[in-house]
Order: structure tokens, then sequence, then C-alpha cells
């Protein structure tokens, strides 16, 4: 068996000390079958005291070995399912700059809550987000923006804050807009379900942590081996400083929002 081309590796975060971290690791491969996943992790915590990096996301799911092995794939996407920045705004804030703001009529407009990729979600896909700053999810976002800092020393970047500088990259997602409907327990859509391993149930951490891996090969460059289509790109007049929120067009996840999904009979762990 040859070395996988592209390896992608997806997290479903939870917060600093929860037992239910999940990570999946998928590969495309050269021979059929292109499509393989490397090994899906049981819920798992963070070692207290154990330095957080590549490790300690790739082993619990691969194992130590396996983390070794895939580690110098040429492409290398780890896709995290938490904010990878903050506000802007909120950050000038917190540093102790002069600003003022004026209450807005919609929660998602406030600056020092949402990021503008996070406007843009809402208005695009009519998905609203948690606030990294406002809500608890700043637990998830801080022990995410860690592990990233910890990345960048082993020769990561994370898109688009420090621009694409290598084949080792990390992006952010957001798995509830892949599914069909608004509730964690709603499927993918078809196209992304039909890659998921049949027994990882909707709803569960793990099938989360799958989607995000799928949306990782494809921008890793797998789509076509998946047959779906590219994830849309950071807007131009966005800062990059506050992130983006990678996913696939609005358009073409609109056309199965109301589609039934079939069972998933087809995906298989390797």
């Amino acid at each position: 068996m040859s070395d996988p081309l592209v390896v992608s590796i997806g997290w479903d975060v939870r917060g600093w000390r929860s037992k239910e971290q999940a990570t999946a690791v998928l590969g495309i491969f050269p021979e059929t079958p292109k499509l393989r996943w490397l090994g899906i992790s049981p819920l798992f915590p963070f070692k207290p005291g154990t330095p957080l990096g590549f490790d300690s996301l790739v082993g619990p799911a691969v194992g130590e070995e396996g983390a070794d092995l895939i580690r110098n794939c040429p492409v290398i996407t780890i896709a995290i399912d938490a904010p990878l920045a903050f506000p802007a705004d909120f950050i000038r804030l917190i540093e102790g700059e002069a600003i003022t703001q004026i209450p807005t009529k919609r929660e998602i407009d406030n600056p020092l809550a949402y990021r503008a990729c996070e406007h843009w979600v809402h208005d695009a896909h009519g998905k609203k987000p948690l606030s990294s700053s406002f809500d608890k999810l700043g637990n998830n976002a801080t022990l995410a923006m860690s592990i990233c800092n910890s990345l960048r020393e082993e020769g990561f970047s994370v898109v688009p804050q420090d621009g694409d500088l290598n084949r080792h990259t990390t992006i952010e997602v957001y798995p509830g807009i892949t599914k069909v409907g608004p509730k964690k327990i709603n499927r993918a859509i078809p196209p992304v379900d039909a890659h998921i391993p049949p027994n990882l149930e909707p709803g569960t951490d793990q099938y989360d942590a799958a989607i995000c891996a799928i949306m990782g090969a494809v921008y890793g460059g797998g789509g076509s081996v998946l047959s779906l289509p590219d994830l849309g790109m950071p807007l131009v007049e966005m800062n990059p400083t506050e992130g983006w929120i990678f996913s696939f067009p609005p358009d073409y996840l609109k056309q199965y929002l109301s589609e039934k999904l079939p069972g998933n009979t087809h995906a298989e762990i390797f």
C-alpha cells in the first residue's frame, strides 16, 4: 500500500477539561480505494501536563505509530470546528484601546461579539454561530487557538491568518452548515454523508469530526476524489486576522436542505 497523497484531520472541539474531544483522520491515496478512513478516535480528554500539538490530536485516532507515519505526508490539513480568532474590535478593547460601540439592532452585528466571517455565515447560510467572546464557546476557542500555536511550531500555517505558507495547514470549519437541518442530530448533506463511516451516528462528536475531515480533504485537493466542490475562499474585503469559516458554496448546500437523507451504506473504515 502506498503512502497517502493527502491526509485530513477533523477535530470536533470541546473545552479544556472535557473528556469528549473527537478526531477523525482521512487519507486520499493514488490507488483504489482512493478514500480511506485511517482512524476515528473514541471520545477522549487531553492529558494534564502533556504538551498540546499534532500527536495529541492525531494519536487518539491512529495511535502514536500512525501519527509518526502520516506526519510526513506532503499535504496535511487539520480542519477544526471552533473559532481560530477573536473579533478584532474585541481584541482592541481588551488591549485597552478606547473602543466605544453603539448598540446594534441585531446581536450578530455587534463587532465585539462576532467576526466578519460570522456575519457572512449568518447572512449566506442562515446559521448563527455562537460568539467566541460573549458565549461559553470561548472555552473551546481558546483550546483550539492554543493548539494552533503549537502546530505553528511544528510547521503548520493557519489560513488565512498566516497565509497559505505551506502544504501543512490548519483551517476553521463549521460542520453544522453542512447538515440538512438545524439540529446536531441531522445528517450531513447526501454527497458528504455518503463518505462517512456507517458506524458513526449523526449527532455524535465523531460524526461531526468526520464532516470536518472531509472538508479538510477537499481543502487539501481531494475534492475531485470525493466528488465535492471546492470550499469558498476568504473574501478579499475581510480582515484576515479574524480568520475565515471554510464551507461549501451556499447555493450548493441549499439544494439539499429539504431533502430526506437515504441510509448510509457504502463508506468503510480501513
